[in-house]
């Protein structure tokens, strides 16, 4: 713990009562985003390598679009202030979000940021999206809920996001968000680089947020440390020493951001049913996962959801997924976020005006 004073502060936040999301506006003073555009982009082409095939094949086709768009601030609140809840140092901080706030109160918990449920809200909005697309079009249309949603757990991988000490404000080391995630990240993105694995499955999508969270918070005490060494020093000395010091977490933080965000775009394919309407020759055109009879005539309604001959040469088989995939995980819930809606709002980093956008199909 950083010393850093419980705060029971009241901040216009999004209001998120009940079964219903409502949309403020709100500004603030805070920072810019983390990681800066260049650290965003490098994590989510980076995250495109952990893919299965035949999903790679399409991320990887559409990887410049996709980086450049998840570089994009997407409206909301990319932090949750972890410290000014004292169950997480107790170790008994409850991760559902209705029970946070029958805990904490519903205007703390808007107060301190909503960045993890706003990203499982992002999931489920992006399975929809997936499980919905007939064809190439489609997926192309997807790719900007892709991109936020690398956004936001991008963001929860940067240590100065889970802490009201978002700036050094309380400790001394004020400025400290955009010299570590932005400036030194530019001096040496060339360094940070990933190794592929192989994109997993998320049976909770909030554990694994916060679980991450148990494990990044700490890296904040390191880096104001390395800020306190090196202050006062020429420009470029003090980068060289904060780099000497945090590249290593820093790199940590950049190769499991970009597993994250290959694991939360499987998981959403995964929960979508793990359709390939993508590809070129798909020949489900209807997306229930077998070519049959019924495609013929979704054909015949809408030649333009694909070629005839596709169908013809694919009739009576099901569509290509992932090797070993025989069944389909049960897809995670979250009755909050999953039933009404994807909360977009106002970002404490720019002020900008909140947003609701309902969750659509496709």
């Amino acid at each position: 713990m950083l010393g850093i004073p419980y705060c029971n502060e009241s901040r216009h936040r999004p209001c998120l009562s009940g079964l219903a999301f409502c949309a403020l506006l709100t500004f603030s003073a805070q920072p810019a985003a983390a990681w800066w555009t260049h650290g965003h982009s490098h994590i989510t082409a980076g995250a495109i390598e952990h893919l299965p095939q035949p999903l790679r094949e399409f991320f990887d086709e559409h990887g410049d679009y996709l980086s450049a768009q998840a570089a994009s601030e997407p409206p909301g609140s990319h932090w949750i202030d972890i410290d000014n809840y004292p169950s997480f140092f107790e170790g008994n901080f409850p991760r559902d979000y209705d029970d946070v706030v029958a805990m904490y109160g519903e205007s703390h918990v808007q107060s301190q940021g909503t960045a993890p449920w706003t990203f499982a809200a992002y999931i489920d909005t992006l399975s929809d999206q997936m499980a919905a697309a007939v064809d190439g079009n489609d997926w192309i249309e997807l790719l900007d809920v892709a991109a936020a949603q690398a956004h936001y757990i991008e963001d929860l991988h940067n240590p100065f996001h889970l802490t009201r000490n978002y700036n050094g404000q309380y400790t001394g080391n004020g400025g400290i968000h955009a010299r570590y995630e932005g400036e030194m990240i530019v001096r040496h993105l060339d360094e940070l680089t990933f190794s592929p694995t192989s994109a997993e499955y998320l049976t909770s999508v909030l554990d694994f947020v916060f679980d991450g969270i148990d494990l990044y918070y700490p890296f904040v005490a390191d880096v104001l440390a390395a800020d306190d060494l090196y202050a006062g020093l020429p420009t470029e000395e003090y980068y060289s020493g904060m780099w000497n010091d945090t590249g290593a977490i820093t790199q940590v933080l950049f190769q499991e951001a970009s597993e994250a965000v290959a694991n939360s775009w499987y998981t959403a394919w995964i929960n979508a049913g793990s359709p390939t309407t993508f590809l070129d020759d798909n020949a489900d055109f209807d997306g229930d996962l077998d070519v049959d009879g019924a495609d013929f005539l979704a054909w015949q309604r809408d030649p333009s959801v694909g070629d005839l001959t596709n169908w013809q040469g694919n009739y009576g088989t099901t569509p290509t997924t992932i090797a070993g995939a025989t069944s389909v995980p049960e897809p995670s819930t979250f009755p909050l976020l999953g039933t009404v809606g994807m909360l977009l709002v106002a970002s404490r980093r720019f002020g900008e005006a909140a947003v609701i956008v309902k969750r659509s199909p496709s």
